[in-house]
């Protein structure tokens, strides 16, 4: 029987992501084991069967990993070095089981110090990693944290070269590991894909009042402000227009952007949903007339949340961003140029005043990407080490 480890130093959510619970399912299925380290301890994953319902965590874990979130981006940054200099330094206890391959299934700096120390220190163990997207230092935001997010991105970059096998997402983001010195035949693009089962059996609720919807982190880079300034004009033509934001930032981002909020006097037009995943986020979706998602950013790869409600048949506005062209190429979204947020709101406007919301394109994508898919891509390769 293989065992596989799967270094989740810093997991901030008592709920696994759902993507990766799928490519564990797939693992399962072939008799693999798989233990969990969260830095604080380190747990056998139990045999995956309702993954839309699980929950992993006693309460007493729970309230352990309770005790190591943070409420700002510094904070993060220190906690997450503790965290990994005391991974260090009980290693001997956390390799007890005597792991076959050391799995981190995103490229976060917090997640790759580990397997990189392992690698350094001539530990006989594959190690097996993702690299989902790239980090510019010219996106939008606080710069001295950007510069911190693009240092760690490239401290990470450097330790990634020692993984055995790099899963990408996007051929951008090939080429880009290419560019970087990365070896070729270690790299194998998978993509990712979208929660299908639960978006077909997904219901509007005519009960919700949601005229437009943006799901994600609530980050500059995702376009929250260029928002604002779409529902400000927008506002004057329906005064009573409600959008909804789906998603959680940090404690620090969250408070300015509500501040600024109040300042434009649109508290009565925003809805914050927080965190929702599972049956719910898709009901939510469906429930909604359109979706926003004005990302800026230069990292922006896939966008799974945009697919997600294109998916859904929901109209989306975006901006024209490169990583888009080969995904939507029969008009499943409304692009406009980067930054041009006027552009957008009399799109919006022409919407609404037309009455019809539907994406009948979108709605053709969906059964295209699949994380079933993705998933035995991942296996195909881990097999063979």
């Amino acid at each position: 029987m293989k065992k596989i480890l799967v270094n989740l130093p810093t997991l901030q959510h008592e709920k696994i992501i759902f993507a990766w619970l799928i490519i564990f399912k797939r693992f399962q299925s072939a008799g693999w084991e798989i233990h969990v380290n969260t830095g604080v301890f380190v747990k056998k994953l139990p045999l995956l069967d309702d993954i839309y319902d699980f929950d992993w965590l006693t309460k007493e874990e729970r309230e352990q990993l309770e005790k190591g979130k943070t409420a700002s981006k510094p904070g993060f940054i220190l906690h997450s070095l503790l965290r990994n200099l005391a991974i260090i330094g009980k290693s001997g206890s956390i390799l007890k089981n005597n792991p076959d391959m050391i799995y981190t299934p995103s490229a976060v700096l917090d997640f790759v110090i580990y397997p990189w120390y392992l690698k350094l220190t001539g530990k006989k163990i594959k190690w097996v990693t993702t690299l989902a997207n790239t980090v510019p230092v010219t996106d939008p935001g606080n710069k001295t944290l950007r510069f911190l997010a693009w240092l760690f991105f490239r401290i990470s970059l450097f330790m990634l070269k020692k993984a055995d096998v790099v899963f990408v997402h996007t051929p951008e983001v090939m080429d880009y590991a290419i560019k970087w010195g990365f070896d070729k035949d270690r790299l194998v693009l998978t993509g990712v894909g979208i929660e299908t089962d639960l978006i077909w059996e997904a219901q509007a609720d005519p009960r919700r009042d949601i005229d437009a919807l943006f799901i994600g982190r609530i980050n500059e880079t995702k376009g929250i402000y260029d928002m604002l300034k779409v529902l400000d004009i927008v506002k004057k033509k329906y005064p009573c227009f409600q959008l909804a934001i789906m998603g959680e930032g940090d404690e620090v981002t969250e408070r300015n952007y509500k501040k600024k909020i109040k300042e434009m006097r649109l508290e009565n037009n925003v809805q914050f949903l927080g965190y929702v995943s599972g049956a719910e986020k898709f009901n939510i979706i469906k429930s909604s007339k359109c979706f926003w998602f004005l990302s800026v950013s230069q990292s922006e790869s896939f966008g799974i949340a945009l697919l997600e409600a294109v998916s859904c048949g929901r109209p989306a506005f975006t901006y024209d961003l490169p990583h888009f062209s080969w995904i939507y190429t029969a008009g499943e979204i409304d692009a406009s140029p980067k930054g041009d947020y006027g552009a957008v709101a009399q799109k919006v406007i022409r919407l609404f005043d037309g009455g019809i919301f539907e994406n009948k394109e979108g709605k053709k994508l969906l059964g295209k990407y699949t994380w079933e898919e993705a998933a035995e891509k991942e296996y195909e390769v881990i097999e063979k080490l």
